[in-house]
């Protein structure tokens, strides 16, 4: 039993083509637009980071003029009364910032900080005190998320940098 291949083998049909699919231009010619337009979108996001530095500055210099910086945490306590009516001292807990909206006069608190060689110290904190403490501590929260972001947007612009540098060097080749 044979195999029969005639068709394949007659000469009077035309043969058959194959549509080789066509790629966009874009991804098989050098494009000088498109590149031109990645440098204009990264030059937009450098310009971009370098106006929000200004404003992280800005920000920094009306925080530090609004008064006192305080690099610590209030706690407070509560007293419960026992069965003798003695006041007994419940462990001292972190009060929240939200949790100041509403200073208890029987609670007592205390200011809490680290020194420079990582000891805990604290001190107590009359009530006339606290409003301001509070407000001291917020000021130091605020410049540290400053300079968190201040140190994210720095180290995009030096990775753009290296980036730029490496294929500058790249293309002099």
């Amino acid at each position: 039993m044979s195999i029969s291949t005639e068709r394949n083998l007659d000469l009077n049909t035309p043969p058959t083509t194959i549509q080789v699919p066509k790629f966009s231009q874009l991804r098989q010619d050098a494009n000088p637009i498109l590149a031109a337009h990645m440098l204009q979108e990264i030059y937009k996001m450098v310009t971009q980071w370098q106006q929000e530095l200004e404003q992280i500055e800005r920000d920094r210099v009306k925080i530090t003029s609004d008064g006192p910086i305080l690099a610590g945490w209030l706690e407070s306590r509560t007293f419960q009364r026992n069965a003798t009516g003695q006041a007994i001292p419940t462990p001292y807990v972190t009060v929240e910032a939200i949790g100041l909206a509403t200073i208890d006069p029987q609670a007592g608190y205390r200011l809490c900080g680290l020194d420079e060689h990582g000891q805990l110290w604290t001190r107590a904190c009359e009530m006339t005190e606290i409003l301001g403490v509070s407000q001291a501590i917020a000021r130091y929260q605020q410049l540290k998320d400053l300079s968190d972001r201040q140190q994210q947007v720095e180290q995009y612009i030096r990775q753009v940098l290296e980036d730029l540098v490496h294929l500058r060097l790249k293309l002099s080749d």
